[in-house]
């Protein structure tokens, strides 16, 4: 059993070590980048997505909620431009992809063989939803609507259409809340990519050379 710290930065993105060997490890693609355990990677062993409280008690009506005791600073929104990341970030970067720019926002998904980003505003282009192709099977790319973030799903439909806070799929199945539910309204445990909500450059500096849906 490791036990991780966060201890630096690296390509603009926070950097864990464990206390036990000093390893130095990647918090996305959990690789082993420095120290004894060079070599290894960690897990995967599942999805966490971007919810809310609604979101998390309808996937699981009997999950438990972590309120914390500190105090709401209000701060809101997230960095939009170079100017907004801090000097500290900028000077970790290495060689960087400009096919799209530094501080888009968009899904990174990654599989053993495909690495593919989607940038949120392609997605919201569609309509917030649409059906793509990784590996042969038929992926779901939709923004969520009650989280407003993008999330992929693996799905049987061909066509996809986005109404209100749900997502019709061309089986009769939706989604809704980031539960997939039959055409009866049953919940079915759904298949995700690994993925990943985030900036360009922290993607593309994991998974160089990565495919850029749009381009």
């Amino acid at each position: 059993m490791l036990h991780f710290d966060n201890v630096g930065l690296y390509n603009g993105l926070f950097v864990m070590q464990d206390q036990e060997s000093k390893t130095l490890w990647n918090h996305i693609s959990g690789e082993a980048m420095y120290g004894p355990h060079v070599g290894y990677t960690l897990g995967p062993v599942g999805n966490l997505r971007q919810m809310n409280v609604s979101e998390a008690l309808e996937l699981d009506p009997g999950m438990q909620v972590a309120i914390s005791d500190r105090p709401y600073t209000g701060q809101s929104g997230a960095p939009s431009d170079d100017s907004q990341l801090m000097g500290m970030f900028i000077e970790t970067l290495g060689v960087e992809d400009d096919r799209v720019p530094r501080m888009d926002m968009g899904l990174g998904i990654w599989t053993e063989q495909t690495r593919r980003y989607y940038p949120r505003d392609a997605i919201l282009e569609r309509d917030n939803a649409f059906v793509d192709s990784l590996d042969g099977r038929n992926v779901l790319i939709f923004i969520d609507a009650q989280s407003a973030t993008p999330t992929a799903m693996f799905v049987d439909a061909e066509s996809a259409t986005a109404e209100g806070s749900e997502v019709l799929l061309d089986t009769g199945e939706l989604v809704r809340g980031g539960v997939l539910y039959d055409a009866d309204g049953n919940p079915i445990e759904a298949e995700l990519p690994q993925q990943i909500f985030t900036r360009w450059y922290g993607y593309s500096l994991t998974f160089p050379g990565s495919e850029v849906f749009g381009l």
